[in-house]
């Protein structure tokens, strides 16, 4: 898939090719993992591959100039029959992480990368998805509210120990 984005700050627009994680791609992918792509421990080059047996077809990257921009992995969830119930829902998928380079946001880079993995998910019948973000990651939040993703839940803590 190729798709025209425009740069609102530059008004330049770039040509940006979405497709599956190849594994060619992996020493590109982590670069761009081990800066944007989770908020509670670094991702390691065993993550992406683990990302990739695991579920081929939820990994998608964007490709501008043969350089790797942006990936998003995904994968199917199995929550129990209850929950399932409980959120009317009979397949459930989790977008288990997203990193876009910095020099290349808001492009709709993010959106293109979300829109093929939603498609993919479509394609198995999953009805619903879920992810979690960092709350400071306030474009995030946004870009996640803009594609329809409403809040479920907060999590919280409290450092008992100093």
């Amino acid at each position: 898939m190729t798709i025209q984005q425009r740069n609102v700050r530059e008004r330049t627009a770039v040509k940006t090719r979405v497709r599956k994680f190849q594994v060619s791609d992996l020493d590109q992918v982590l670069v761009l993992a081990e800066r944007y792509g989770s908020w509670d421990a670094t991702t390691t080059r065993a993550d992406i591959e683990g990302f990739h047996s695991a579920n081929p077809e939820f990994f998608f990257v964007a490709e501008f100039n043969k350089k790797i921009v942006g990936f998003v992995c995904g994968r199917e969830s199995s929550p129990p029959a209850e929950t399932l119930d409980k959120w009317k829902s009979r397949k459930v998928a989790s977008i288990e992480t997203l990193g876009v380079d910095e020099d290349y946001r808001r492009r709709g880079i993010a959106t293109s990368l979300l829109t093929a993995l939603f498609g993919a998910f479509k394609q198995k019948e999953i009805d619903l998805v879920t992810l979690s973000v960092p709350a400071v990651e306030i474009a995030a939040i946004e870009l996640y509210g803009k594609l329809g993703f409403e809040t479920r839940a907060h999590f919280l803590w409290k450092r008992l120990l100093t």
